[in-house]
């Protein structure tokens, strides 16, 4: 008998998790990992309280913490009901939602919030997901061999956000000026295959799994990535909270780290298995691609309390560099005020 397909997240949809919803799914998982992973004893605990909370994500079937959180059950094991929004153009997008009768939280990368954040948010920052896996690709045929190659070339975009942010620090601490050293094309990444064959642009930059499947296709030459030397041990998505519901229910923010930070260790300790979920909603890529691809990226970096808050510090130094922060920003005070630490670490 043919088994009944799992639904899969689209643009726009919402995906509702109540309680033991997708625990039937993976019950099997679920067990494994509570027996090699069982939750670590915390200082802060949740309340036992049910809550409903609306998560935004630019694309959350992308996400492995978020998936595996879903399939597994593990909101549902903190008595939280969340849905999640997804669709939205770019991280910035998704943090836009966070007001009341919006998201109450979000999911986006530390450089699609730092913007909203210096531009009075009120939102805190409360556990990292994982590491970044944003990667700058060329044609392998290209004299373009180093970041200082690009000098008066075009690189293509899929926005101007997180992407295009990391790789202009990149430039910039290669002496490089990212507003004006090179240009930047904005294009659909459907596109970016056909831009770069007709010589629209030298460069194209993105994340996974999008830019990942260019690479394979198109046997393209990754010239630089979020995850070499100290930036595959930096976080990149973030989740935060708005910061009125922080206030009024600072619990709700201790059980949604508690669930997230159990799903970001799952996916650590089991690839395999996390490729497995993705897969249901990656149609385009079977599971062993994507576990190639989980393997090439940084899932041991999800960070909370004052760690957080340091690699906070660290992209408000970079915000400067590129002049998105006043030079005179005391970068580890901001850091404080834009994080939470909700449970001790």
């Amino acid at each position: 008998m043919d088994q009944p397909e799992r639904p899969v997240l689209g643009r726009r949809s919402l995906l509702g998790v109540g309680a033991g919803v997708g625990i039937a799914a993976a019950g099997a998982l679920v067990v494994r990992n509570q027996l090699r992973h069982p939750h670590r004893d915390k200082t802060s605990h949740p309340d036992g309280r049910y809550r409903r909370l609306v998560l935004s994500c630019p694309h959350p079937e992308h996400d492995p913490v978020l998936m595996v959180a879903v399939h597994q059950g593990m909101f549902a094991r903190y008595n939280l009901d969340v849905t999640i929004q997804g669709g939205f153009g770019s991280g910035q997008e998704a943090v836009a939602q966070l007001r009341p009768g919006g998201a109450d939280v979000a999911v986006a990368p530390a450089l699609s919030w730092l913007p909203r954040l210096l531009g009075g948010l009120d939102a805190r920052l409360i556990c990292g997901l994982q590491s970044g896996s944003s990667r700058l690709l060329v044609d392998r045929r290209s004299p373009v061999k180093r970041i200082e190659d690009l000098h008066r070339k075009a690189i293509g975009v899929a926005d101007s956000g997180a992407d295009r942010l990391f790789f202009s620090v990149v430039m910039r601490r290669k002496g490089m000026d990212p507003n004006h050293d090179v240009s930047w094309v904005q294009l659909p990444p459907d596109q970016f295959g056909a831009a770069l064959a007709d010589h629209r642009v030298q460069a194209v930059a993105g994340h996974d799994p999008v830019i990942w499947r260019l690479r394979e296709q198109l046997h393209l030459v990754q010239l630089a990535s979020s995850m070499t030397g100290s930036y595959g041990n930096r976080v990149s998505r973030v989740l935060g909270i708005r910061g009125d519901l922080l206030r009024a229910d600072p619990a709700a923010a201790v059980s949604l780290v508690l669930a997230v930070q159990e799903a970001a260790e799952a996916v650590e300790h089991h690839l395999g298995e996390t490729a497995s979920i993705l897969a249901d909603q990656l149609p385009d890529m079977d599971q062993p691609e994507l576990e190639r691809m989980l393997r090439a990226e940084g899932h041991a970096v999800h960070p909370i309390g004052r760690a957080l808050r340091e690699q906070v510090a660290q992209y408000l130094d970079e915000m400067k560099l590129i002049g998105l922060a006043p030079d005179d920003t005391d970068s580890g005070v901001l850091a404080k005020r834009f994080c939470a630490l909700v449970i001790h670490d």
